[in-house]
């Protein structure tokens, strides 16, 4: 009978597993493993901010106006109908609501949501876990040179953290602040206010 491994046990082993994985080791040499780092700061599209904006009425219904105002994306033709979405509202100093989601005519679907800094180490190794062909990992930064490797299966998201699994370069410390509140239009005039304030401005 297989001997099942204890719960620490068991997490180690994943760990090691998806960080061989991610270094490259056993499915392809580190020769042939690249990996970029992407940060999720463009402004939001035009042709996105729909769809957007009815996902986060979903996800965020008590202040999709801000958080929607507050919304970056990381979006590249070669992902296919991937896009990334880093909401700046609502974020415990660096790490916000982060969106993995799939683009349709109409809508984004939503596959993924965790907390998250602004960048991304994407790798270009597929990998085998538990007899099926995954994605190459994507490493989204936590914190310090901590991460959360994400790696998309056809039945769901394998996730699982790291410490030092990756290469951050330069670090920004800045905290994000939420964005501010439009200033609300000032009440329209009848045209006798109208008219008394031109009288105030030519004395």
């Amino acid at each position: 009978m297989a001997r099942m491994r204890s719960t620490p046990a068991l997490l180690r082993f994943l760990q090691s597993t998806i960080l061989a994985a991610v270094l490259g080791f056993g499915s392809a040499s580190s020769t042939y493993a690249l990996a970029a780092l992407i940060r999720i700061d463009k402004p939001l599209p035009n042709d996105l901010k729909d769809r957007v904006t009815e996902l986060l009425k979903r996800v965020r219904p008590a202040d999709w106006e801000q958080a929607v105002a507050g919304s970056k994306v990381a979006w590249h033709a070669s992902w296919s109908n991937t896009v990334l979405l880093r909401v700046e509202a609502g974020c415990f100093e660096r790490q916000c609501m982060t969106l993995v989601g799939r683009l349709t005519d109409q809508a984004i679907n939503l596959e993924l949501t965790i907390l998250a800094d602004d960048t991304v180490s994407m790798h270009d190794v597929f990998n085998h876990f538990w007899g099926i062909e995954s994605s190459p990992p994507w490493i989204f930064k936590t914190g310090g040179n901590t991460g959360l490797v994400a790696i998309q299966r056809d039945q769901g998201w394998l996730l699982t953290a790291c410490s030092e699994c990756t290469d951050w370069g330069d670090w920004r410390t800045t905290i994000i602040e939420p964005p501010l509140s439009k200033s609300p239009a000032p009440p329209e005039l009848t045209f006798g206010e109208f008219s008394q304030k031109l009288k105030e401005m030519t004395r």
